[in-house]
């Protein structure tokens, strides 16, 4: 695919995004870059001569969304999700960044398309050789001696930020026989001029800046851009966090160290709160010690081995996502009780997590089968709940296999990855099968089917009963299509052949939501139309639970949903102007959806929003009627 990437905000921001830059370009997409920044001008020349990127950007005016397949926009301001045709832009959002770091959200946006292998180091392209410095320092970049750069500022908006004592700690740094270099802007600059009493060099182009990074031998400062670009250059170093969020803003980099000052009650890692940390907090001599082990060992990090480019296309990109949920690695500390049954048929896998009452109720209608020959294997992803004690001693033909709570998708795995049968079985614990669900599927299958699904009767919270779906998906030999349309089967349906994960993979554990659907796509690819049977009864009970999505934080899953359909449309993109029509349809479907679920919560300005996105991907009618109701 021909992609247009947008990285945003400040220098730190868009140096974070360069790695998902490298990472699209791994997988064969040819990539031009979109710098949207109000220092956009300044940061062009880091990566106007970057070898993997086509052109480059400083204003919306300078490109036509046309001329591109799909956009793709990294933390930050995100303007193409508003210039790309919906469901045709994949986006970092801000809940992507409250569990990891910017670069890890940056890159995850391209593992959504199959990449498998490391993120790659930030890139920056530095210049200006002549820096002034002493001759015999150049170049010399693990030498004990070789120069420390300071930077001793912030953003002068956001003054909190800055440790007060570093005159102290570049004094006793000096004191070592190391040249110490102040750099910042003139905003850096101290009122009683501190800086003067080493070399400074302030207001340097940021070109230079990286250049001088790149030939010196360690990196001292705040949280900022310049921190990024030093961790870009491979410079170890030091980087100080109060106010600021360590695990968003952490340095991409193995050698960039952090020291974080601890936090008190009522107080917040933002520094616009009312009570931000304070940087303050962390001591001179917690610093130094740190920066002595710098200056005694300053290793620069070592190249990265990244995988080789590959050709892209829409088969060639299934192949690679498919690989990569493979690749995912088991949980750590799995503890298993009970004995797998020699050679049995059926491996049903039930995840479980703070569902007792529930979990046993699924275990009960597994083991009550007709069908016999099977095994359980009870999944609990890290309960707080008596789960533990419940299962202490498994009943006969159950395996209770706890781990780290990780989700959904993880405990599936977990289970996947140990299953025996020469059938697999899933079955959620909110759920219940009849009797005779295995035993009906295996009938239908015969010889001639590998996988099967049914209808499934829903208990509503009022405790109405509905038998779902009216119509089964792939009646008209339309199976994929069906699913990518509308998921109207349950997971707690589904018996597939176990060899079948060889071609399918497992679930995609960066899903919190939507990871059925994910699953259900790649298992009909796999299949094709003729290798599922559609069994018309109800083989199973689907139970709402209390604290169900359907009924807690809706809008929250649909925005998680919207975004499995963005990265689905990714990998179906095959420059057909139809197919192109379908994902934008499919996407302002979920904009109504969407609009609906923000409605109910009270969020009037998202319900609109949404409602203008379905309007601006052509269901008119419905998308006014979803805006006025707003």
């Amino acid at each position: 695919m021909k992609l247009l990437v947008e990285i945003s905000q400040g220098l730190g921001n868009c140096v974070q995004g360069t790695p998902l830059l490298h990472a699209l370009w791994l997988m064969g997409h040819e990539v031009d870059l979109y710098v949207n920044s109000p220092i956009a001008d300044k940061l062009k020349p880091l990566w106007d001569k970057w070898e993997i990127l086509g052109r480059v950007f400083t204003h919306h005016d300078q490109f036509q969304i046309q001329d591109y397949d799909f956009g793709v926009s990294a933390y930050g301001r995100r303007q193409l999700v508003r210039m790309f045709p919906p469901g045709l832009c994949l986006k970092v959002e801000k809940r992507h960044v409250k569990t990891q770091s910017e670069t890890e959200a940056n890159v995850e946006l391209a593992r959504w398309l199959g990449y498998a292998g490391p993120t790659p180091r930030a890139h920056v392209i530095g210049h200006d050789p002549n820096l002034e410095l002493p001759p015999e320092q150049r170049h010399k970049r693990t030498a004990p001696a070789g120069a420390v750069v300071v930077h001793a500022g912030c953003d002068p908006s956001n003054a909190v930020k800055r440790w007060p004592f570093w005159p102290e700690i570049c004094r006793r740094i000096a004191a070592t026989g190391c040249d110490v270099i102040i750099v910042g802007t003139h905003d850096d600059r101290s009122e009683d001029n501190w800086e003067d009493e080493f070399i400074s060099r302030f207001h340097m182009e940021l070109p230079e800046l990286a250049a001088l990074l790149d030939m010196s031998s360690v990196y001292l400062g705040n949280d900022s851009g310049v921190g990024h670009l030093a961790a870009a250059a491979g410079l170890p170093g030091l980087m100080l966090y109060g106010p600021s969020n360590p695990v968003k803003n952490a340095p991409n980099s193995s050698v960039m160290r952090t020291l974080v000052a601890p936090g008190e009650q009522g107080e917040e890692r933002d520094v616009k709160a009312a009570r931000p940390v304070p940087i303050e907090r962390l001591t001179v001599e917690q610093v130094w010690s740190e920066v002595e082990k710098l200056l005694q060992n300053p290793q620069r990090e070592p190249e990265r081995e990244l995988p080789q480019r590959v050709q892209d296309s829409p088969e060639a990109r299934w192949e690679h996502y498919v690989r990569m949920t493979q690749a995912q690695s088991d949980a750590p500390g799995v503890e298993e009780r009970g004995d797998a049954p020699a050679g049995v048929k059926v491996s049903v896998v039930i995840p479980s997590y703070n569902r007792a009452d529930n979990l046993e109720r699924a275990v009960k209608s597994a083991l009550a089968q007709t069908m016999t020959d099977l095994e359980v294997l009870v999944v609990d992803d890290g309960s707080t709940d008596d789960t533990p004690a419940r299962f202490a001693d498994p009943p006969a033909r159950v395996r209770y296999i706890r781990k780290p709570n990780g989700g959904a998708s993880s405990a599936r795995n977990a289970g996947l990855r140990r299953a025996k049968g020469e059938w697999i079985a899933l079955l959620d614990s909110d759920d219940e099968w009849t009797p005779d669900k295995l035993a009906v599927q295996l009938e239908a299958i015969g010889e001639q089917y590998v996988a099967a699904a049914s209808r499934h009767v829903h208990v509503n919270a009022d405790g109405s009963r509905e038998t779902k779906p009216e119509i089964l998906p792939g009646r008209d030999n339309h199976l994929f299509r069906d699913l990518y349309e509308n998921l109207s089967l349950k997971t707690s349906s589904l018996l597939f052949k176990r060899h079948l994960l060889e071609k399918v993979g497992l679930f995609n554990e960066r899903f919190p939501i939507s990871n059925d659907w994910d699953f259900f796509l790649r298992l009909a690819r796999a299949v094709s139309n003729s290798g599922m049977r559609m069994v018309e009864q109800a083989l199973l009970t689907v139970h709402r639970s209390a604290d169900s999505i359907s009924k807690v934080g809706r809008e929250r899953a649909l925005e998680e949903a919207y975004s499995r359909i963005c990265m689905v449309n990714a990998l179906l993109h095959n420059h057909d102007e139809q197919a192109v029509r379908m994902h934008v349809n499919r996407a302002a479907r979920k904009h109504l959806e969407l609009s609906r679920a923000y409605r109910k919560a009270g969020d009037k300005p998202q319900a609109k929003h949404h409602a203008k996105e379905a309007i601006r991907a052509g269901l008119m009618l419905k998308g006014i009627w979803r805006w006025l109701q707003a």
